[in-house]
């Protein structure tokens, strides 16, 4: 089920109206947290900030993501000083705090952009102090917003000065057999660079070596599920297989094959490809939304040590 569940999307996206789809070629950054930061406080404060930084990530053009692709924009918490003042019906806390901000590439840790704010909250207890600090952090804060113009900047200058390595990178990890991390990493650059269309490009000749490699094991995994009767799962391996694929006779016969024993939904989702397979445009954009599932699939198997990503 989840297989055709992720297709939906796919089919949503090619109509143009998927967010996934809107997100390509954006600049994305996780958020994410050390292990220290989650130590320290509490799972629900950093999911909160981590609300309030995805909110002016999208309010400027850029994309929060919940798996780390290299780009991070890291936050960091310094509670510089905590005092109970005696109230009237009841003391109150007084929690002075840092937010520090880095947007960085996380493998080499080079920085691209730093903020730091004083932030200062009070409440019933430290917890609340520090909620009350965190609400105070505003999405339009003119040196926030800047923050993330001069980090955007410096990102786009990045991947201008080095297009033409990431390419070569790509290529090099194709030959290696490293489709996945090759996909991944043309994914990455965003459309304002120069490559970016070599890399679209680039990533749709990719995609289709990929499925060269990997066809026979997709109709492998899919007649293990058609032996075990789970036609469901079987449906939504070979929804997977591209038309350019070695294997394409062989998926659209077994498809052919289970199609009475599919709900009348999972036949309209095949339709409805095979119409796209028809049309150009259509079908460039259905690859570019597969190509993306690969390299976040990819990004997702490669969870770096140390780091708290808050799904969402």
């Amino acid at each position: 089920m989840k297989k055709i569940l992720l297709f939906s999307v796919m089919l949503l996206g090619t109509f143009g109206f998927s967010q996934t789809s809107a997100d390509i070629g954006k600049i994305q950054l996780s958020i994410h947290f050390s292990q220290e930061q989650q130590n320290s406080f509490d799972y629900d404060l950093l999911t909160k900030i981590d609300g309030k930084l995805t909110q002016m990530l999208s309010e400027n053009g850029l994309v929060s993501t919940d798996y780390n692709n290299g780009l991070v924009l890291q936050p960091n918490l310094i509670i510089n000083g905590n005092e109970v003042v005696e109230g009237g019906m009841q003391n109150v806390n007084v929690t002075n705090l840092t937010l520090q901000l880095l947007i960085k590439q996380d493998q080499t840790n080079l920085v691209f952009s730093s903020y730091s704010k004083q932030l200062k909250g009070t409440g019933r207890d430290q917890y609340s102090a520090l909620n009350n600090a965190i609400n105070s952090l505003s999405s339009n804060d003119p040196a926030l917003v800047k923050f993330i113009n001069n980090g955007t900047e410096k990102l786009l200058a990045y991947y201008q000065a080095n297009c033409n390595q990431i390419l070569t990178k790509s290529a090099n990890l194709e030959k290696n057999g490293r489709y996945e991390e090759s996909l991944a990493l043309l994914l990455s650059i965003p459309e304002k660079a120069s490559c970016h269309k070599t890399a679209q490009t680039k990533s749709i000749e990719t995609y289709k070596n990929y499925q060269r490699k990997n066809c026979a094991s997709f109709i492998k995994e899919a007649k293990m599920y058609i032996a075990d009767k789970n036609y469901e799962s079987a449906f939504g391996v070979l929804l997977g297989i591209d038309s350019t694929s070695p294997c394409s006779a062989e998926s659209n016969a077994l498809v052919k094959n289970i199609e009475s024993k599919i709900s009348a939904e999972d036949k309209k989702q095949w339709d409805l490809q095979m119409k796209m397979y028809n049309d150009d445009v259509a079908l460039e954009k259905l690859r570019i939304n597969a190509i993306k599932d690969v390299a976040v699939s990819y990004y997702k198997s490669k969870t770096r040590p140390n780091q708290t990503i808050i799904v969402k």
